[in-house]
């Protein structure tokens, strides 16, 4: 035993763990302590070297408890952490097939359905620790309501059925309007009355405060617009504080006071055909697009072949996944089954866009136009973008990329569809790691519009957003959502139940029609290659109602419906659209045109009968039946005119002329 350090060391008072075997020559620790006195035991770890150590206020993680992923990111440089996404929404399990091609980072298997696997029952028991009777905590006397999450509310326009003035100039006066609130909103805040601060505004209050009195102000004063927000905005000016309270409380009185449900504008009366269901869908063959030319305009209509993906695939694998973004187009990288070192699924740091689309100045005469606008923030081209999200995603549109995912198929036979039925069709996507995939599948019976098919769909990528302003479907309604049940299948749009892959939601549809099955909708392209399926019926939108300026400019569905129809769609601002509306409103276009076509054809003399659409008979006595001459008229043995022979009256040449020469000495023998 070796002599401890002086009695100043911190240690001094503490027993040294090794006791009489310690072999330090100057240990920090006390060799002499009283053994009267015992003094408090030192917590001790076990290090995995074999020695003891006293366990630190800050342990560190063993470095066989570390989690791969967190192991990786220290060896790797901070610049690459930072630009790195590894938060996918969900965790994607890779496939049996893709677990066969090893761990290479940037390698999946595609082209394949994932096998059906059973679910397995989890045990929910508690352990018996977690089950044992204990003092129950104190009863509040009144149970709180938990509060209801604020919605976020963006300082844009509402949309309205009628826009009084341009878009542009609606946010202009909404952020007026804005200005204008906002120091009041101050005054009450730093008011030392606590009746009065309590009606302080937040920042999101405020805002939805303003856009509900600007959206008002729209609906019931469109012909006055500006004129009223003017007013409006001067006697802000010049309002009190007292003013300005008396107003909050009178607010939140007829809110409080509101019983009956906003009124809305009235839903436009269905369309009339003056026909039968059954003859609508006859008269439907009318409308079919031809497949000659779909190609050109995004539909694919043969199956790519094996050498073309074969070759798709060799070219992606040579650009190491590298993809350009749909939203900002900056090039970035993708990691279909996460990058090796940390675990990320895409490179580039967070992404910052515009969500909207460019608006066009009106050009006036004798003046320049102005710069181009985003309608989602009112600001000009080049501007830094409104929104940002935590990663780059992309989309893919080329048929052999697409078929190099999930293989593209032919609508097969399908004996058990009733003749005269029509199918309308829709789907909404997110983005994912392996492009824009599909992640809901609308199918309602056409003309009825009965909900025959609505169910989310998982997809075969790692979900990087469900793009919820577009698509309608949020994180919290797709990961709850129940597994389908195929024996007793739900069709409740507040329920929406999930299959597990693009492969089932498929075939669920394809039960639903056959290869002479019209199926219809807009930009109808986009809704089959998410689905992968080459259909020969098809009835688009796009091509009932033309831009004036021709393809690849087309209206959108929201437009020609409300154009159309007088039925305003996809209102839901962020919160994106809804499939069975937009599809009961593409059904209802469609039978507009049959209404307006069969109104012509009907005064025409048209009919309709069981098998098809028939033109009227001529009036009059038919034509005499034409007979050939006899046989020995005709000659049965004649020989093709050489060059120097001469043709007879009414003979005509190669190119269906008749012969002049003939005609003249026809009319010369006649005189």
């Amino acid at each position: 035993m070796w002599p401890s350090l002086p009695s100043f060391s911190s240690f001094s008072s503490s027993a040294c763990p090794a006791g009489d075997k310690c072999e330090l020559p100057h240990c920090l620790f006390s060799h002499n302590a009283d053994k009267s006195r015992k003094a408090q035991p030192a917590k001790f770890t076990t290090n995995f070297s074999g020695g003891a150590r006293r366990e630190s206020k800050r342990p560190k993680l063993d470095n066989r408890t570390k989690e791969p992923a967190l192991q990786a990111s220290r060896n790797t440089s901070p610049s690459t952490v930072q630009t790195a996404f590894g938060g996918s929404i969900a965790h994607k399990e890779p496939s049996s097939s893709q677990q066969n091609k090893g761990s290479r980072s940037g390698t999946y298997a595609i082209g394949k359905p994932p096998a059906k696997t059973p679910l397995v029952k989890t045990d929910l028991t508690l352990p018996r620790s977690a089950t044992r009777s204990v003092s129950p905590p104190p009863k509040p006397s009144a149970a709180k309501a938990a509060p209801k999450p604020e919605v976020n509310v963006d300082l844009t326009p509402r949309k309205v059925p009628r826009d009084p003035v341009a878009w542009t100039r609606r946010l202009t006066m909404l952020k007026m309007l804005r200005q204008f609130m906002a120091p009041l909103n101050e005054k009450v805040f730093k008011s030392s009355d606590a009746n009065i601060k309590a009606l302080h505004l937040n920042e999101n209050q405020l805002n939805k405060a303003v856009v509900d009195e600007e959206e008002k102000v729209a609906v019931q004063h469109a012909a006055v617009y500006e004129n009223v927000l003017k007013q409006r905005l001067v006697a802000l000016k010049k309002m009190s504080l007292d003013d300005w309270v008396k107003s909050r409380r009178e607010s939140i009185a007829r809110e409080s006071e509101k019983t009956t449900v906003k009124p809305t504008e009235k839903a436009p009366e269905p369309v009339k055909t003056g026909l039968t269901p059954e003859e609508e869908v006859i008269f439907l063959s009318r409308l079919l697009s031809p497949r000659t030319g779909l190609d050109s305009h995004g539909y694919v209509t043969k199956l790519p072949t094996e050498e073309d993906i074969e070759e798709t695939r060799r070219a992606q694998y040579t650009a190491n996944f590298w993809e350009i973004c749909d939203r900002c187009n900056t090039r970035f990288q993708v990691f279909p089954e996460r990058r090796e070192e940390d675990g990320a699924l895409t490179s580039g740091g967070k992404c910052t866009y515009h969500w909207g689309k460019l608006l066009r100045p009106k050009k006036a005469k004798g003046a320049l136009p102005g710069p181009s606008k985003w309608t989602c923030c009112g600001e000009a081209v080049g501007s830094a973008g409104c929104t940002t999200h935590d990663t780059h995603v992309y989309k893919v549109s080329a048929a052999n990329r697409l078929a190099l995912i999930m293989p593209f198929i032919e609508t097969p036979e399908n004996d058990k569809i009733e003749s005269h039925t029509a199918v309308c069709f829709d789907c909404e996507m997110g983005y994912t790691t392996l492009g824009l995939e599909l992640m809901r599948l609308t199918a309602v019976s056409w003309p009825s519009h009965t909900p025959i098919l609505d169910v989310l769909v998982r997809p075969l990528g790692h979900i990087l957003d469900v793009n919820t302003r577009f698509s309608g479907i949020t994180t919290e309604k797709f990961f709850s959502a129940k597994p389908y049940d195929f024996k007793d299948p739900s069709i409740d749009p507040k329920d929406l139940r999930i299959v597990e892959s693009p492969y089932e939601a498929r075939d669920l549809f394809l039960s639903l029609v056959s290869r002479d099955t019209p199926v219809i909708g807009h930009a109808l392209e986009n809704d089959l290659n998410a689905i992968r399926l080459v259909h020969p019926s098809i009835v688009d939108t796009v091509f009932l109602y033309p831009h004036p300026a021709g393809l690849p400019l087309r209206y959108a569905l929201r437009n020609l419906s409300k154009l159309h129809l007088g039925l305003a769609i996809q209102q839901g601002g962020a919160a994106g659209h809804d499939s069975f509306e937009d599809a009961k409103a593409t059904g209802e276009l469609v039978r507009l045109v049959i209404a307006n076509q069969w109104k012509i054809l009907k005064r025409d003399g048209w009919t309709i009968q069981d098998d098809g659409l028939y033109p009227p008979i001529p009036d009059g006595v038919p034509p005499a039946t034409y007979t050939l001459p006899a046989p020995s008229m005709v000659g049965a043995s004649a020989k093709p005119l050489d060059e120097g022979t001469k043709r007879k009256f009414g003979e005509y040449d190669e190119e269906g002329v008749e012969d002049e020469g003939s005609r003249k000495r026809h009319e010369g023998a006649k005189g």
